[in-house]
């Protein structure tokens, strides 16, 4: 098998190299933007904000990259001045365009209340660029498999973790009459319900008649957690104000 890879990657190599140049620099960013789209395709599909054509753009362009790249670093390639001689790194362009991803990346994360959002955003987005400079280089076995990789690493997955037990965090604030031991009332409430109690802290409202306790839960079935919703929507001491996801 890896025989038959070798012979593979070799055969489309050379034939890659006998369209000529710019024919094979054409194929390069025809390929990326399809790599790009068949994982941006992936993420439109599930209602991602960044979807096919944000992919398509940022494979095509490290691809764009790549080659402008190596085109400074091969002789022959672009018309330079009569008596000048330019040395360029070709990896220094590569090493901008990871930078400028990670980057945009980060920009896409939002913290918030203990949780982050847009990870496998950021990291699907530095994936696609690396999977562009490589197809940029000419490594096409190598992108393609990269490009197999990621879109199962999104989509396969994604049913794996359903299945996967996981503990979802919960932070639950009601209000209550205020009286003697409610705190600790509230906390073998949680117990005697099947819910971890993670932290509870409490506010005394203005009149000091009431206080607002906040719950963080963490759970490991959704249900679970709803019952314990409704149990406390039931029962006449408390005030249901807010749940919400951490």
């Amino acid at each position: 098998m890896l025989h038959a890879l070798h012979q593979l990657d070799f055969a489309i190599n050379g034939w890659a190299r006998e369209l000529g140049w710019p024919t094979e620099a054409f194929f390069r960013l025809a390929l990326a933007a399809i790599a790009g789209g068949l994982v941006g395709l992936e993420r439109e599909t599930r209602g991602r904000q960044a979807g096919f054509r944000t992919y398509l753009l940022v494979c095509l362009g490290s691809a764009l990259a790549m080659i402008v790249s190596i085109s400074f670093a091969t002789p022959g390639l672009w018309r330079a001045t009569p008596g000048f001689t330019i040395r360029i790194d070709p990896s220094r362009i590569a090493y901008g365009v990871m930078t400028g991803i990670g980057f945009i990346g980060a920009g896409t994360i939002i913290h918030s209340a203990g949780s982050n959002h847009g990870l496998t955003t950021a990291a699907a987005w530095w994936c696609i660029a690396a999977v562009g400079l490589s197809v940029g280089f000419g490594l096409y076995t190598i992108s393609a498999a990269a490009v197999i990789l990621v879109l199962l690493a999104l989509w396969l997955l994604d049913y794996v973790e359903t299945i996967i037990p996981k503990v979802h965090y919960r932070l639950l604030t009601i209000r209550r009459v205020w009286e003697p031991g409610c705190i600790d009332e509230a906390a073998e409430m949680c117990e005697a319900a099947g819910v971890h109690l993670t932290d509870l802290s409490y506010r005394r409202t203005e009149d000091l008649a009431g206080v607002d306790l906040e719950l963080r839960l963490a759970i490991t079935r959704k249900r679970l957690f709803r019952d314990f919703q409704r149990q406390i929507e039931q029962d006449k001491r408390y005030i249901l104000i807010a749940a919400r996801e951490l």
